[in-house]
């Protein structure tokens, strides 16, 4: 691996520091993308039995904001429950904005990082090739062999950035996905429960 890196040239280094990068976004996603992390199920109906009996503190009610996406949302409807129903529900857009961001955190890096790998990757293949080019001249004449070896080295750089942008552009997409999906639950819970508290 490190004389795969060696022979791409100094291109590499940027291109491994970007696969590095995906990978640790991916697995930071994955975790804080987890459905029990933002929309925990039954949460929503535990809130109404507690709200419902005059249960929830202050102290509780940060401790459930804390805990998840939706307990966020529903703390900020039960906040806002004696406003009428069109100012409750242009509030809890407010906050759902705020969620929308939390949740869309480093997506846009990902989607960056994935896009630029290919373009580092071919910049390097156009340094290589033409290092590999000068190296020719009119005395030495072309030496078939330095100059396939040349050019192999300079398309290292090229195959690297794909590998990496490749999976980076489906994770991306995945996430995107992912944080639609979770968008949607958290509308239809928060929903549900706004018609509950606010009769």
């Amino acid at each position: 691996m490190t004389e795969f890196i060696i022979a791409g040239g100094p291109f590499m280094w940027p291109l491994l520091a970007c696969s590095i990068l995906i990978i640790t976004i991916s697995v930071e996603r994955l975790w804080f993308l987890q459905l029990r992390l933002v929309s925990p199920n039954g949460l929503t109906n535990q809130i109404v039995n507690l709200h419902n009996k005059n249960l929830i503190n202050n102290k509780q009610a940060e401790e459930i904001s804390e805990l998840s996406s939706l307990g966020f949302l529903l703390m900020s409807c039960i906040k806002y429950k004696d406003l009428p129903r069109e100012n409750l529900e242009s509030k809890i857009e407010e906050k759902a904005i705020e969620v929308k961001y939390l949740l869309e955190r480093n997506l846009n890096m990902l989607g960056t990082i994935a896009t630029i790998s290919p373009l580092l990757g071919l910049l390097g293949t156009v340094i290589g090739m033409i290092v590999a080019f000068t190296g020719l001249s009119e005395t030495t004449g072309a030496n078939p062999d330095a100059l396939a070896s040349g050019i192999s080295q300079a398309l290292i750089t090229t195959a690297f950035g794909l590998l990496i942008a490749v999976p980076g552009l489906v994770l991306h997409k995945y996430f995107e996905q992912k944080v639609n999906y979770l968008l949607i639950t958290l509308q239809i819970e928060v929903s549900r429960f706004i018609d509950v508290i606010n009769k």
